[in-house]
């Protein structure tokens, strides 16, 4: 579940996260491919700005389904670094 560490989460606010450089890196890595896994990570790079990545709770459900519900792809060990700056970040629960 989604949430802020002290609010009830609907899903739809925007939550700001701050990224390691290692998770950084692994995100902005280049992109070959244009299928929903490749559009979902340019998404995910637009929204880096410096050390933080701001995203709706919508997205982080998406992404979290992307790192752990669809195989072992090229791409999901950039979403599990996402996943798990948001659970560091208090937005998902372990």
């Amino acid at each position: 579940m989604i949430r802020p560490p002290s609010l009830p989460f609907a899903g739809y606010e925007t939550v700001t996260i701050t990224l390691t450089l290692s998770e950084r890196e692994i995100v902005m890595r280049p992109i070959v491919g244009d299928g929903g896994h490749q559009r979902a990570l340019v998404e995910l790079q637009a929204a880096i700005v410096g050390d933080t990545l701001t995203l709706d709770g919508r997205t982080i459900d998406r992404l979290s389904r992307y790192a752990y519900r669809y195989g072992h792809g090229g791409y999901q060990c950039r979403f599990r670094a996402i996943v798990a700056a948001a659970r560091r970040a208090g937005w998902i629960d372990a």
